[in-house]
């Protein structure tokens, strides 16, 4: 029974290294509390706007003097926001610590130094200084808490992950060099696979919630360019993404020029809606009004990964065809058939805990040699 129960925790891509787990305890933490302290911040929101007039979107308050909506979409928005973030933090860390990626984790505890941020920017645009819609929370010491309990809670977990961040550096860092082998180049070919792959799950996030909170917060439904963005747009950015992966997987040269120059040609549309949500803006209509701060936040985020995505694609571009690629998938075929071999093992031996001991599935067993 013991046996079956580590098996699934292993099966689950749970670690066994203390540091690993309390890594992956930390981001269960964080995100049961932020989903629970979001969840109630939209509960109050809604009960606050619910005797309003409806908005574009079907509920909310309408501002009939200057035809912008005061709406709680835009606040339910940042919550939903919050709340995904975290399952994509989760995903980020079980995945980093699964796969012994440092430079993941990495990635998971800088993402969630952005939560904090974009948290301080919430707290800041409600009660520091309060957009037009944000006023009517003012008087909310419950919403302040909640607020402040959000901060709180990223900045603890931000520390703990840092901490935990370097533990795992030293440990994974020592592994990765033993299974990589003495060849340097294969090394640092490796190295840049691996930014640019998580380079590009970050890509998809802040592509997403950016095209999101355009879409619903500033453009208007009967605005053409909406539609464009909820139905072209955002499926377009995730299929060009992952079209982006498949590339760097298969090592087509001529697909990575056409993702490289699409990226590079994207951060003119990124300061171009900088300088558009910051500059010459008719304050009687400003569609920017309640949603500038977060919206200039994910553009900056995105454009800095925008650019350090194209230099890292280029650098993956020069390192096709040294041989990578097949021993990558060479080391997988090797890793499939020990973890079979030692599940067949342990289940035809009758001495459970001396075969998990004598069969544990090391590093010595998988160690990945690029020669």
């Amino acid at each position: 029974r013991m046996l079956r129960r580590r098996l699934t925790l292993k099966g689950c891509g749970i670690p066994t290294s203390i540091w690993a787990r309390l890594f992956i305890v930390v981001a269960l933490l964080e995100v049961f509390a932020i989903i629970c302290i979001e969840g109630y911040v939209i509960k109050r929101t809604v009960d606050i706007y619910k005797n309003g007039t409806e908005s574009q979107w079907g509920f909310g308050l309408q501002n009939d003097n200057n035809k912008m909506s005061i709406t709680q979409e835009s606040f339910i928005v940042y919550d939903v926001i919050f709340i995904v973030a975290q399952l994509f933090l989760l995903m980020l860390c079980w995945e980093a610590v699964a796969h012994k990626n440092t430079i993941q984790i990495i990635a998971a505890t800088l993402f969630n130094v952005m939560c904090l941020v974009y948290s301080l920017i919430q707290y800041t645009t409600f009660y520091i200084h309060p957009s037009t819609s944000a006023g009517i929370f003012q008087k909310d010491n419950d919403m302040r808490i909640l607020l402040i309990t959000t901060m709180v809670v990223y900045s603890l977990c931000s520390v703990a992950f840092a901490v935990l961040t370097w533990e795992l550096y030293q440990m994974f860092g020592w592994k990765t060099y033993k299974k990589l082998g003495a060849n340097l180049a294969l090394r640092r070919a490796y190295k840049w696979h691996q930014i640019l792959l998580t380079l590009l799950k970050l890509d998809i996030f802040f592509f997403i919630a950016y095209s999101v909170q355009l879409a619903t917060l500033v453009l208007r439904v009967s605005d053409p360019e909406t539609w464009v963005q909820i139905g072209v747009v955002i499926p377009g950015s995730v299929v060009f993404l992952v079209l982006s992966f498949w590339a760097l997987k298969v090592e087509k040269k001529r697909l990575m020029i056409v993702v490289i120059g699409c990226l590079g040609c994207s951060p003119a549309y990124f300061i171009y809606k900088l300088v558009r949500m910051n500059v010459g803006i008719d304050k009687n209509n400003d569609p920017y009004l309640d949603t500038r701060k977060y919206l200039t936040f994910f553009v900056v985020v995105t454009l800095a990964l925008v650019l350090v995505t194209v230099y890292v694609s280029v650098q993956c571009y020069r390192n096709f065809g040294i041989g990578l690629k097949e021993a990558i998938a060479d080391y997988d075929a090797c890793k499939a058939q020990l973890k079979a071999n030692r599940a067949m093992l342990n289940n035809t031996s009758g001495r459970n805990s001396m075969t998990e001991s004598r069969y544990e599935y090391t590093d010595v067993h998988e160690r990945f040699v690029l020669d």
